[in-house]
């Protein structure tokens, strides 16, 4: 009974006490570095980077592009200097874009330091200031969460210049500004 005692226990130690250091160390670095994510055959994103290291559960991009579709027709288009693919845990298929990030859609823009796509809620998050761009119209604010195509957006702390022309309503939608 001892003896199985000490080896469960062995056993058990990596598992329960794992190395943080080997989960940083990149395994593998690569030049040219793209990839695409889809479900139940739909492509959902794609990434494209000048180069990218593996760390294990997230791989890290330099200059990435990232494209989010909806219904096979691009949404967004993102560019940041550094990105992250998450590949496992509750963040797997999530993006982590930051560095000057910008992101255009057909419903504007979006200039950030910090943005998340959370892949399983399908939105955009931007957890610090964050300004969207229509026409001649910004909008400042902080914690915004969006839809792919910025048709709608919230924010928290907002400052913000609008020009009804700038609002104008879609044949199947209306673009809106909310605020929290």
């Amino acid at each position: 009974m001892l003896l199985c005692v000490t080896s469960c226990k062995s056993t058990e130690t990596p598992v329960s006490a794992p190395d943080e250091s080997v989960e940083a160390a990149p395994t593998q670095k690569l030049g040219r570095f793209s990839t695409q994510h889809t479900e139940a055959g739909v492509l959902k994103w794609t990434l494209v980077g000048d180069t990218s290291t593996f760390h294990g559960s997230y791989v890290e991009v330099e200059n990435p592009t990232v494209q989010i579709f909806e219904n096979g027709v691009v949404s967004i288009t993102l560019n940041g200097e550094k990105g992250k693919q998450f590949l496992s845990g509750r963040k797997k298929d999530s993006l982590h874009l930051t560095g000057n990030v910008v992101g255009v859609s057909k419903d504007g823009k979006l200039f950030t330091e910090t943005l998340y796509w959370r892949n399983l809620a399908g939105k955009l998050y931007a957890p610090d200031e964050a300004t969207v761009v229509r026409g001649d119209s910004t909008w400042l604010g902080t914690e915004m969460l969006a839809n792919p195509t910025l048709e709608t957006v919230t924010m928290k702390n907002n400052e913000f210049t609008l020009y009804p022309k700038d609002e104008k309503t879609h044949e199947h939608h209306n673009a809106s500004i909310e605020s929290e």
